[in-house]
């Protein structure tokens, strides 16, 4: 065909009925097969053509060569006469219009009824007739059985050598995929457009110019990019985040002036994550001072090796940030008094915790308030909330400039956590001072109320180095406190039901009360009067196979807090009554005394036990003496008075021990079934050295001789003390100063080289 085509442009004419195809359509045919072949549908001119415009009128009925050439186009043509009625196609038009003797001797209007406006498509050809002048590259559209199909199409006018026109000259290419391709690239373009306009972040583009080298270091490629970055695309959302009035005043700004990636720490950030941020998030103070929080995210494009651009988006998260911080802080704070709550004094403690140096010491306080229900019960429970409310600031004022978090854990309880005191004695000190505090008068719905507390102290790294340990420690130091009515107690391993050595402890007692590893000590008591001894107190004691003597303050605590009281109880109640048995089966005139617990007290298989184990050592009553304490008969007081009554009615003997120490009060002192009372040793320790002291114990002796009881004197630790107990006409006393516990065993020696005497039974012969 290119050799058909050489031949024809070298100037061999083929004449039919007498018409010669001239140069210039030998050229537009060679150009338009030439197009058709690289798949290009652009018609070229020739500097013949641009001159005239015009082909000179042709005929191909009986050339070969010719036809064989617009056959091999990819594009219709068609020949129209000077009536616009058509002469000839080619190939591509007998495909398109078949057959092709349907169209011949037709006009373009009778054939192209599937065309847009076909009228108008044959006036536009008769237009090119009548006037000589071609239409190039005319777009025209065709639409059969719903199938589109577009056509670029070219109107040439053909001329005699006389410049008469003759005809025109129909070139006809189909551009449906292009049309297609430019339509979806035109609806990309204009999706994308939309999206950009519409979007609610702020989407950018800098072009780094020139581009960076990503073989550079990062630090440079960093430095690098803030000196070229420029901005050249953005969104009318950006302009508005950085208060531009228009997208052309940030067009143009280099990057550290936007400030979606406006630092170099971003940037190099984005450089080592391969050219990649996420969710990166900065403040921004916008024109009205407000602080706005921003979050950008941002791709790079290499080309090469060389970073070329970035791509970006910058939202405003000023609103969600606020609304998370909004629901951090009611998740981390009490509703009602706007303290932190439980969550966030845990991660405090644990925040300290994990930054402790070596010699710091913290402490935790907890704070159960007491009292608080009546409050609530009498004045309603919005008065109880607001003494809640008044209550906070309070504790927080105490605190002061020391470094500390008050909490409220919920309820009535709060906790104050101190990361940094000097020691153990500041901790009691502070938490005597929240005590104070905590007292002082509430001014709550016209009425003048006050309320105390109790407050336990757990200590790190003495106690406890985890959060979960200090809570417990605290939480056992606070019932300490509430049940021995201090106030303020630090946490002690012996009240502590739950600690590793008490359960150590408390498996070990039950063994050593089962296998006899216990053993009592007795304590002899004078007679002031005669001075002589009338009896003993029964004091138990432990040596532990493995763990050597433990002392009376390590297990009597573990066995009031479980089971093992009443054994215990019971063990000491029969060995005293069996002691003190062989002491008169030995003619000493003597009797014994032993200490309840409360639990003792109120349990109903005392009083079987005792009246069983006083029957079977042959023991009457009134020898055997049980001290119990102004603590233990207030804790529940009509049961209590009930089970001494039952007790007394044995004939055993009642003292109240401790006294002076608890609360009772001598209308109820009255109505016990008791018989002697024991002064306790902290008075009588300091009576010689301190006024107070002396007035309470002879206030006391007094007392009890009105009500027909007798007195008990313990902890005399010296002979001025005895003597001056006797003046004070003191009943008994116990002490040092007499003789210390002892066993069975050295009891007897004592008895043998002391210069107390026990009286005498008058045994049967």
């Amino acid at each position: 065909m290119w050799g058909l085509l050489t031949y024809i442009a070298a100037g061999n004419n083929v004449n039919n009925a007498g018409t010669s195809l001239n140069a210039e359509l030998i050229w537009f045919c060679m150009s338009k097969l030439r197009a058709d072949f690289r798949g290009i549908s652009l018609f070229e001119e020739s500097p013949t053509q641009r001159k005239s415009s015009q082909l000179r009128s042709f005929s191909v009925s009986n050339n070969r060569e010719l036809q064989e050439l617009l056959d091999a186009m990819h594009s219709v043509v068609l020949y129209m006469d000077r009536w616009g009625v058509i002469k000839h196609g080619n190939q591509k038009a007998i495909e398109h219009w078949s057959p092709l003797d349907g169209i011949e001797g037709k006009s373009f209007l009778e054939i192209a009824v599937h065309w847009d406006d076909p009228s108008e498509r044959q006036r536009e050809i008769m237009q090119v007739i009548r006037t000589g002048t071609p239409a190039w590259g005319v777009r025209e559209r065709e639409v059969n059985l719903g199938v589109e199909r577009w056509f670029q199409v070219d109107k040439v006018p053909t001329a005699e050598d006389d410049g008469r026109i003759t005809g025109v000259l129909l070139l006809m290419t189909d551009i449906t995929e292009n049309v297609v391709r430019e339509r979806a690239l035109r609806e990309s373009e204009s999706r994308y457009r939309a999206f950009i306009a519409n979007s609610a972040d702020a989407i950018w583009r800098y072009d780094v110019c020139p581009p960076v080298d990503t073989r550079l270091p990062p630090e440079e490629q960093a430095e690098l990019i803030i000196k070229r970055a420029i901005l050249v695309e953005c969104n009318e959302r950006l302009a508005r985040l950085f208060d531009a009035s228009h997208i052309n005043d940030l067009l143009g700004l280099p990057i550290h002036r936007n400030g979606s990636l406006s630092t170099k720490k971003d940037i190099l950030v984005f450089v080592q994550g391969g050219y990649r941020l996420e969710d990166r998030e900065f403040t921004r103070i916008n024109r009205h001072g407000e602080r706005n929080c921003l979050q950008s995210s941002a791709t790079g494009i290499i080309e090469n090796g060389f970073l070329t651009r970035a791509w970006g988006t910058t939202r405003d998260i000023t609103d969600q940030k606020r609304y998370i911080d909004r629901m951090e802080y009611l998740a981390t704070h009490d509703s009602l008094t706007t303290l932190p709550n439980r969550t966030l004094l845990y991660r405090r403690i644990d925040e300290a915790l994990v930054n402790r140096k070596e010699k710091q010491k913290m402490a935790l306080m907890l704070i159960d308030l007491d009292r608080f229900k009546e409050i609530n019960d009498t004045l309603g429970h919005a008065a109880g909330d607001k003494v809640l409310k008044l209550l906070g600031p309070r504790l927080e004022a105490e605190l002061g400039d020391t470094p500390g978090t008050v909490a409220r854990l919920g309820g009535d309880e709060f906790a104050i956590f101190l990361p940094n005191i000097r020691n153990t004695q500041q901790a009691a000190v502070l938490g005597h001072r929240f005590l104070d505090c905590i007292c002082q008068i509430f001014e709550v719905e016209g009425y003048r109320t006050e309320i105390s507390a109790s407050i336990g102290i757990s200590l790190c790294p003495d106690q406890a180095c985890d959060v979960s340990t200090m809570m417990k420690y605290a939480d056992v130091a606070m019932y300490q406190a509430k049940t021995t009515m201090k106030g303020v107690a630090i946490y002690d391993s012996s009240f502590d039901p739950h600690s590793p050595k008490r359960l150590e402890l408390m498996g070990a007692l039950g063994i050593a009360i089962r296998e006899g590893q216990l053993l009592l000590h007795f304590q002899p008591k004078i007679n002031l009067k005669n001075h002589q001894i009338y009896g003993f107190e029964a004091l138990v004691r432990w040596n532990h196979p493995e763990m050597g003597f433990v002392p009376p303050t390590d297990f009597v605590p573990i066995a009031e807090r479980s089971n093992l009281i009443y054994p215990l109880t019971l063990w000491v109640l029969e060995n005293s009554i069996k002691q003190c048995a062989k002491w008169r089966s030995m003619g000493m005139d003597i009797s014994v005394a032993m200490n309840l617990s409360a639990r003792n007290v109120t349990d109903d298989r005392l009083i079987t036990d005792l009246a069983k184990l006083l029957q079977e050592y042959r023991l009457p009553g009134e020898y055997l003496e049980m001290e119990i304490t102004e603590s233990t008969l207030m804790s529940d007081p009509n049961r209590a008075l009930i089970q001494l009554r039952r007790i007394n009615a044995l004939g055993v003997v009642l003292a109240i021990d401790d006294f002076g120490t608890g609360y009772s009060s001598l209308a109820y002192l009255k109505r016990l079934p008791v018989q002697s009372l024991k002064i306790d040793r902290s008075f009588i320790f300091n009576m010689l050295c301190d006024e107070q002291d002396e007035i309470i114990v002879n206030s006391t002796v007094n007392l009890a001789h009105n009500l027909g009881l007798s007195v008990v004197a313990e902890g005399v630790e010296c002979m001025e003390t005895y003597d001056r107990l006797e003046k004070l006409s003191c009943d008994s006393a116990q002490g040092y100063y007499i003789a210390r516990p002892m066993s069975e065993n050295e009891i007897c020696d004592w008895l043998e080289s002391s210069s107390w005497e026990i009286p005498k039974l008058d045994m049967p012969n």
